[in-house]
């Protein structure tokens, strides 16, 4: 889901592209920081939003300030807000500055374009005749509690930034909604995380858990707004998305250095295939989610007109004419009025899923 109200997050980036100051929630797992811009309004930054441990480096110009590059991409800078998760971020950043450049036949340089382009259409004709395909069946063959604890551990994570909202009513309400959505699809009910985040977004994680965000909660005017985004997270977990969204990620990553070098890629390369490939989900990812959802809507009679609400005010905010058309063709989400029509169309039921006073009960979860 799209739409933000204002940037928040503990670090700022600058890409070393485009000279833009970007706002970004740091991440911290096993493999190394997975970056989240907080302002989904700008633009998104033109660098890999993980950064392993192994490449991140800090840059001899930074003298002794809280300041970070990675050798993917050495002309960017991260600088966290908090001294704490700076100086936790050097203790374990392996990245060596003397290694800065690429390898290619044991000789030290930078990637030429040529090279970038060369790489990026190599890696990105991999994924898509044979990646893509065999993540969606690895993941199906994996247990569903696959990937739970690295998923519980970002989310507790991102509750060092923005504190996990609680409040009875609300919550129970949430939950049991959830239960009536994957009751329909026969899967277990998910296990669901309420942020106090201003960012107006919804996200489902391996192991079956959803994180919702407060500014979601607040833009949401009728229940079954709020129960069209959870019946679509909610199908993504059915279709084990999130699973299949990483194991695409780590293989394209792998790909690149098996061909090319660990380093041979570039930044520019990396940067590309992840623009199309490593933002959320695939754009048949997508469109399968809706449909989905729109099923677990209609088997609980909740209404699809809230589904249409939200994505008519999400499409004021997209950018609009032949730029935006040409945006459309590869962003992860079909376009918001694409959406809001195949939801205005579908009749799924007369209830709103979570009446009034359930929504309010979750509105003052966060208060």
């Amino acid at each position: 889901m799209a739409g933000s109200t204002g940037p928040r997050g503990n670090a700022h980036l600058l890409d070393g592209v485009t000279g833009a100051d970007h706002r970004v929630a740091i991440v911290p797992d096993r493999s190394g920081l997975r970056l989240l811009p907080t302002d989904e309004r700008a633009a998104q930054p033109q660098c890999p939003l993980l950064w392993r441990w192994e490449r991140i480096y800090r840059p001899e110009s930074a003298g002794e300030d809280a300041v970070f590059s990675l050798l993917d991409a050495e002309d960017a800078r991260l600088v966290p807000d908090d001294p704490a998760l700076a100086a936790a971020i050097r203790s374990r950043a392996t990245g060596d500055a003397r290694q800065a450049g690429t390898q290619v036949l044991g000789l030290k340089r930078r990637p030429t374009a040529a090279m970038a382009i060369g790489a990026t259409a190599i890696a990105l004709v991999l994924v898509l005749l044979a990646l893509a395909p065999l993540s969606g069946m690895a993941a199906r063959l994996l247990p569903p509690d696959t990937g739970s604890t690295s998923a519980d551990n970002a989310i507790r994570s991102l509750t060092a930034a923005h504190k996990r909202c609680t409040g009875p009513d609300g919550y129970t309400a949430l939950q049991a909604l959830a239960g009536r959505l994957a009751g329909a699809a026969d899967i277990p009910p998910p296990q669901i995380t309420v942020l106090n985040w201003d960012l107006v977004n919804a996200f489902a994680l391996p192991g079956g858990r959803i994180v919702l965000t407060s500014g979601l909660i607040k833009e949401s005017r009728e229940g079954s707004e709020l129960a069209a985004v959870l019946a679509h997270e909610i199908a993504h977990v059915v279709h084990r998305d999130p699973m299949t969204a990483w194991i695409r990620r780590e293989g394209v990553s792998l790909v690149l250095a098996l061909l090319f070098g660990q380093e041979a890629g570039g930044s520019v390369a990396s940067t590309l295939t992840g623009a199309v490939l490593d933002a959320n989900y695939t754009r048949d990812q997508e469109e399968r989610a809706d449909h989905t959802a729109l099923a677990l809507l209609r088997d609980n009679d909740i209404s699809s007109d809230g589904g249409r609400a939200f994505f008519e005010r999400l499409q004021d905010d997209e950018i609009g004419g032949t730029l935006g058309s040409l945006l459309t063709l590869v962003q992860s989400h079909p376009g918001s009025a694409d959406r809001a029509a195949l939801f205005a169309a579908a009749e799924t039921g007369t209830q709103p899923g979570i009446d009034s006073a359930q929504l309010a009960a979750l509105k003052r979860m966060c208060s």
